[in-house]
């Protein structure tokens, strides 16, 4: 019993002790590597120990498994006595080291353990700080000569017509709420006109071939638009009566703009058409021209945008990297003079 008890308050330990010992009256203990143990035993209910006459260990016990327990018997070989005390000697005076300097750091000030902090830097050097700081001005110096393109002026004329799409875009908007409410109310009215109604062709009589081989074609006079049900009637003229309401409206806010094509000699007279002032997105053309690479890039290369942003993200890093590496501020110039 008492063999079993040793066994299991070890297996609760939560020491870092290599060397287990099993204490036995008038012998020496039996040394086994506690590793090795917590691991074999390690779900493993305990029932008995036995010492066998070769001074083996033997430990049996029950385990859980998917249905019923599992009894299992584990067999160590003792260690050597010599082998046991170096391993213990070993790992005692690793114990002994890590607690003095624990110790010894509890008792220091801020600033001493400061100090022994920045001769601990300038023993192991501060090459990776010095690296880190040269990778970060590359990728600023490489940033700074990709961010700002070679940038060519439009024409006279190219400018003044940007500044005319900007202008006509500014002096709609008060009106552009309304105008766009009108348009979506009138895409509405015509989809149901267009679902309520269809298109039928008029033919003329048959007409007799070109050729005496040909076949007889009717000729298409025209077309026109009949209702599908007789009985939307009634709805079929309140829709065209608002939808031609709507138009009025839009006609007001927007009225129509002659575009003429005097600007060209070989047409005589004022000729042209009617267009729609509305201007469905705003404008997005430029004042300036930048190089057709800068912005799409090649089929070798990235996009000088893609790019700026990939360094970016390297800047982060190597900014992250800086700060993990750099010293509080009163140590900087003990720093600066190690280097």
């Amino acid at each position: 019993m008492e063999h079993l008890n040793s066994i299991r308050a070890a297996l609760r330990a939560n020491g870092t002790a290599p060397v287990l010992a099993i204490p036995i009256e008038g012998h020496a203990p039996i040394c086994v590597r506690a590793k090795l143990l917590k691991g074999a035993l390690k779900g493993v209910t305990i029932d008995s120990v036995k010492i066998l006459p070769n001074r083996w260990l033997q430990i049996t016990g029950t385990a859980k498994g998917k249905g019923l327990p599992v009894h299992t018997c584990s067999k160590f070989a003792p260690m050597e006595r010599s082998t046991a005390l170096r391993m213990i000697w070993d790992w005692s005076e690793k114990e002994h080291k890590r607690r003095i300097k624990v110790i010894n750091q509890g008792v220091l000030s801020a600033k001493e353990q400061r100090a022994l902090k920045l001769k601990a830097a300038e023993k192991a050097g501060i090459a990776e700080l010095i690296q880190a700081q040269k990778e970060e001005a590359e990728i600023l110096a490489n940033a700074r000569a990709s961010l700002f393109p070679v940038i060519t002026p439009l024409d006279a004329e190219d400018r003044a017509e940007v500044i005319a799409e900007y202008s006509a875009f500014r002096k709609s908007l008060p009106n552009r709420k309304r105008g766009a409410v009108i348009r979506w109310k009138l895409a509405k009215l015509r989809k149901q006109v267009k679902d309520m109604t269809k298109t039928v062709n008029i033919y003329g009589e048959w007409q007799p071939g070109r050729t005496p081989y040909s076949r007889r074609h009717r000729v298409l006079k025209g077309s026109k638009i009949e209702l599908r049900r007789q009985k939307d009637k009634v709805l079929y003229a309140a829709l065209l009566y608002q939808i031609g309401k709507l138009e009025k409206q839009y006609k007001a806010l927007y009225p129509s703009v002659w575009h003429s094509y005097s600007f060209c000699d070989e047409v005589e007279g004022d000729r042209g058409y009617w267009i729609d002032p509305w201007i469905a997105k705003r404008p997005t053309k430029q004042s300036y021209r930048v190089p057709y690479s800068w912005e799409h890039g090649t089929d070798d290369e990235e996009t000088t945008v893609a790019r700026l942003k990939r360094m970016a993200e390297t800047l982060k890093d190597a900014r992250a990297n800086i700060r993990a590496l750099t010293p509080p501020e009163d140590e900087q110039e003990k720093l600066s003079r190690a280097a």
